[in-house]
């Protein structure tokens, strides 16, 4: 699983290459995200010990070209076959509220473009090879929300110059839901309406302008921590997403997980397996074996339906139902009908639990009262599926297939 190691504490730490450690800081709460941080040359070999590909993320708020390029160059030495890119920097678009020497007032999109350009182009000065390795863009709002605001087609369209381009791999953006919504919102949170129309904001089209790939290199839920971040809504949301971002063209996404036991939409805590993690693993489960992907909705209502096709023939299809259920009452339920199919025996695998608001328990004493995939379910323990995994079996008559789904529910069919 690639890895992208930067986020809140990027452009405060310091790289001190006498340090003998991995990272050393000081806060008054172990769960409290350091303002400030040193890292040492030892910090890249965790990298290279994890055997991942690696977006490595480098300090640009503290301007200080120096430090950040020696950091890079000792990456490179040190791990060079795992650096799959490097960031300059994260959600510059930021920088003013956050108050870091490089931005200077008004932090626009010239002054914001003008930097971060310079800034690569110091940078490839010093870098050599290998070329292209920048990951460009990473703001936290993928859009204009107005005039002027930082934004990644003003870099491709204006800051950057062929050489910067040349040397650039991939443009990102961070996307977290843009509804806003209050710790009781997870019925707009998790719904299909919400995320088409969240992924629809994102500036893919600048990056196909220059030929390269786009990724989301942060999101999740939402910006916020709320305990809905770790219900199944969470994992539908997240199958949903995945799925809907592939179909538009995002090359990869990177999901946020924050410190252990900090949040709650981190997919694992240091003693379990979090609901969102079954949304992701589910989500593998789809596309695994597929070349390419199709949505077969328009993203106005709550259900979500893909295609995922193996040498241009479709090879499953991924239904998902993304209506809220709040445990209490009558579970509302939706058929889906699949036409032009070839008529015989298919199997599917369902994503299900008792409501949309469930959880991970702990001591996991009645798995049916949590998420579930086929039946199955990831131990507490040492992260081992449990159970026995069960396909259901369906009987496509007359070249059409139909099949229910509860809210809250996710299915693959395999074809």
């Amino acid at each position: 699983m690639p890895v992208r190691i930067g986020r809140t504490t990027q452009d405060r730490a310091k790289y001190d290459p006498y340090f003998d450690g991995y990272v050393s800081y000081k806060v008054k709460d172990p769960l409290e995200a350091p303002m400030s941080l040193i890292y040492g040359p030892r910090f890249f070999d965790l990298i290279k010990d994890s055997g991942r590909e690696a977006i490595l993320g480098l300090n640009r708020g503290l301007n200080n070209r120096s430090n950040t390029f020696s950091a890079a160059l000792e990456a490179n030495a040190r791990t060079s076959d795992h650096l799959w890119a490097l960031e300059l920097g994260n959600e510059p678009d930021l920088y003013e509220f956050w108050k870091y020497p490089v931005a200077t007032s008004p932090w626009n999109e010239t002054q914001e473009g003008l930097d971060a350009a310079n800034w690569a182009q110091d940078f490839i000065n010093h870098w050599n090879e290998p070329l292209p390795i920048l990951a460009a863009g990473g703001y936290a709002i993928p859009f204009a929300i107005e005039p002027s605001w930082p934004n990644l087609p003003y870099l491709v369209d204006v800051a950057y110059n062929q050489t910067i381009k040349d040397g650039t791999k991939v443009y990102n953006g961070h996307l977290y839901s843009l509804s806003n919504v209050t710790a009781d919102g997870l019925n707009v949170e998790m719904n299909h309406r919400t995320t088409a129309a969240d992924l629809n904001t994102l500036p893919i089209s600048s990056s196909k302008l220059d030929n390269k790939p786009y990724i989301l290199g942060e999101t999740g839920f939402h910006g916020a921590d709320y305990k809905m971040d770790a219900t199944l809504g969470s994992a539908i949301q997240t199958v949903d997403k995945t799925l809907r971002g592939l179909s538009i063209g995002i090359q990869r996404m990177f999901y946020h997980q924050g410190t252990i036991n900090q949040a709650f939409f981190n997919w694992w805590s240091s003693d379990s397996v979090n609901a969102p993690f079954y949304g992701a693993y589910f989500a593998a489960l789809a596309v695994e074996g597929g070349g390419s992907i199709l949505a077969s909705d328009n993203g106005t209502d709550s259900f979500a339906q893909y295609v995922v096709y193996k040498k241009e023939k479709p090879f499953k299809v991924v239904l998902v139902n993304t209506e809220y259920y709040s445990g209490t009452g009558s579970r509302s339920a939706t058929k889906f009908t699949l036409t032009g199919l070839e008529n015989g025996p298919v199997q599917a695998l369902r994503l299900t639990g008792p409501s949309s608001e469930t959880s991970v328990s702990r001591l996991q004493s009645d798995p049916s009262l949590e998420p579930s995939i086929g039946g199955q379910y990831f131990s507490n323990d040492n992260c081992s599926l449990r159970g026995h995994k069960k396909f259901e079996k369906f009987t496509v008559q007359d070249y059409q297939l139909t099949i229910t789904l509860s809210a809250s529910e996710a299915l693959i069919i395999y074809l």
